[in-house]
């Protein structure tokens, strides 16, 4: 890959990936991050002469990233329970619709907040969230609909009426 290649690689799919980071992390940082090591992966692996560079390739390696600050950000956030130091901050201009939809997909199995994330946030193609999962569309549908199902026990039945939640990347 050359350097122009790369520059148009990274001028086209960052601001995604960083979104897309964002909805897994919920940190601007932490998203940040994640998008920057993702690009970094990319960028050591552009002489490979066999390598191409997908959408898809970049999400499972957001995905891997995601995966390793997870586990890091679990790690720390023990420590500082354990100090009695947690204390999240409020946050503003967010509609309570959204904030719940998003602890409830946050409470989710790491496989199924990935789903949800891809699926209507970030709106992939069922196409695409197959190849990124390396799964079937038919074997995506059935487990897209056991998340939804899980995401709407995890809601509640007071609280599933989400008509004001945009299922978009924007909120």
């Amino acid at each position: 890959m050359v350097e122009g290649a790369f520059e148009e690689l990274f001028r086209t799919y960052h601001p995604v990936i960083v979104a897309a980071a964002f909805n897994r992390l919920s940190d601007v940082s932490d998203a940040e991050d994640a998008a920057a090591e993702v690009f970094a992966q990319a960028w050591r692996r552009r002489g490979a002469a066999d390598h191409v560079f997908t959408i898809e390739w970049l999400y499972v390696t957001l995905r891997n990233v995601v995966g390793n600050q997870y586990r890091s950000r679990t790690r720390h956030q023990r420590r500082v329970e354990r100090a009695g130091r947690h204390h999240p901050a409020p946050v503003e201009g967010v509609s309570d619709a959204v904030l719940d939809v998003r602890a409830a997909v946050n409470r989710l199995d790491q496989a199924d907040r990935e789903l949800i994330w891809m699926a209507y946030w970030e709106d992939l193609s069922r196409e695409e969230i197959a190849r990124i999962l390396g799964c079937t569309t038919a074997t995506l549908r059935v487990r897209l609909h056991r998340a939804r199902k899980k995401l709407q026990d995890t809601l509640g039945e007071d609280a599933t009426n989400t008509e004001e939640v945009s299922w978009t990347s924007s909120n």
